[in-house]
């Protein structure tokens, strides 16, 4: 804008010339490699890498957090995350040979083991003492259902792996996936955090992506959770028959999330149906991301198709490119909605609404976060030296993500409805954080048995 613009010109019509200007984008948030805020907040966090399947005979290629990276499964089994460029002259490590214990680089035949260490310089005179006198550089790795997640932080602050209680549940199948994406982590975190474009984006604008049930906006609200490490939203929407859906999605920062259905929720009465999906949002650098995640499989969880969960591929419409230019251009879904605000959003360009509540939060609760001020947000191992200090730690393993359908005779006046509909939403939250000190079965007893005694009522 020029200095004689005035902020009538702007909103005139065919105000193209005085709209020009491209502030800089949001560095706090979004720039993830070494040293930037965010990118030493993800790197305190274990980070999905790859999926196993993509580790066999052959070394995988990576850019996780800005850092080129390799990935292997050595012949004993073991995985390694090391740097990609050898330590003896820099050739990739993507072309070196798979050995019984870690990876040969294909120039000049060192040996790196999944720690980092060098076990042997063949071309070195017997006596040489050169590859005891450094070491490459690698990161913890470990697998759990077929993703391959590493820890990139000080070693000193490695933290154990986060194990949600929907993670080790014997009567789910879970398969993992992988869709990537060309632009900005955040803008893909953010659109997680934001129910509304279903509504729009998924049904309304290029026809049905989701259920049916996403065509309604729903009445919503957010919640800090776990003293400010996490963000849950509360959706809650009017069914057939006298039924009210509340459905909780809930994010643990810096980049997880977890996800009530996505499918048709059906018209009977539901109490505390759990999680149907698990993502991370990973950042390969400032301009390109991956989601990561576990699609979850029960007889109770109606809906999806397995063979459609795996590579760049996930049963819900609209999450992965599609080659064709044309299809994106007549049913864009969240891949080119995302996408489509730049590699990296600007943010100080956008003219935020009530809809938008839930992304607001999420950046005031990051930046607090990537600051140091939320000590929560952090492992334990990381928390030294936060701005605060105190604050109750409650349960890290549990998530609040869910589906509930209650019976709730609706209201014939539109607002006293919606007032309802919030009604019901925060009854099955404060039972939900009723249920925060109590162990994994009796939790879930407790919940079921409150939100069964709350519709009765």
């Amino acid at each position: 804008m020029t200095p004689q613009t005035s902020r009538q010109d702007r909103r005139e019509p065919y105000s193209g010339y005085y709209l020009r200007d491209v502030p800089a984008y949001d560095s706090e948030l979004t720039e993830v490699g070494p040293g930037t805020p965010m990118g030493e907040y993800m790197r305190r966090h274990w980070q999905p890498v790859c999926l196993s399947r993509h580790l066999e005979d052959l070394p995988l290629a990576l850019k996780v957090l800005g850092e080129d990276l390799v990935a292997f499964r050595d012949k004993s089994g073991a995985v390694g995350v090391l740097h990609r460029h050898c330590s003896h002259r820099g050739t990739s490590l993507e072309y070196g040979i798979i050995s019984e214990h870690g990876i040969r680089c294909c120039y000049h035949g060192w040996l790196y083991g999944i720690d980092g260490r060098i076990l042997e310089t063949p071309g070195e005179p017997p006596d040489s003492r050169l590859k005891d006198s450094l070491a490459h550089g690698a990161y913890p790795a470990l697998e759990r259902d077929g993703l391959v997640f590493a820890y990139m932080g000080p070693p000193a602050e490695k933290p154990a792996f986060p194990l949600r209680e929907t993670f080790d549940r014997d009567d789910v199948e879970k398969i993992p996936f992988l869709v990537n994406h060309g632009n900005n982590w955040l803008q893909t975190y953010e659109n997680m955090m934001d129910p509304v474009h279903s509504v729009f984006l998924h049904s309304r604008m290029t026809g049905l992506q989701l259920s049916g049930s996403f065509g309604e906006i729903p009445h919503v609200e957010y919640e800090e959770t776990h003293q400010g490490s996490g963000l849950v939203y509360i959706s809650n929407r009017r069914l057939p028959d006298d039924k009210v859906w509340v459905r909780h999605v809930h994010f643990r920062f810096p980049n997880e999330a977890h996800f009530g259905t996505v499918f048709d929720i059906g018209g009977e009465e539901v109490f505390f149906r759990r999680v149907y999906v698990t993502r991370w949002i990973v950042p390969h650098d400032d301009t390109s991301c991956t989601f990561y995640g576990w699609r979850f499989f029960r007889d109770d969880l109606p809906g999806g198709d397995r063979t459609r969960v795996g590579i760049n591929s996930i049963d819900f419409g609209g999450q992965a490119e599609r080659p064709d230019y044309e299809s994106k251009q007549r049913t864009p879904g969240d891949w080119e909605a995302q996408a489509g605000q730049r590699p990296i959003a600007i943010h100080a360009l956008e003219h935020r609404a009530s809809t938008d509540a839930g992304v607001t939060l999420l950046r005031q609760l990051l930046r607090r976060a990537v600051r140091r001020e939320t000590p929560s947000a952090w492992p334990p191992e990381s928390a030294v030296g936060s701005r605060a200090s105190g604050l109750r730690r409650t349960n890290p393993r549990y998530t609040y993500a869910q589906d509930t359908v209650l019976t709730v005779p609706g209201k014939s006046d539109r607002e006293a409805d919606r007032r309802c509909l919030g009604d019901a939403g925060r009854w099955v939250t404060d039972v939900l954080y009723q249920a925060d000190e109590l162990d994994d079965g009796a939790r879930r007893e407790f919940v079921v048995e409150r939100l069964r005694e709350l519709n009765r009522g």
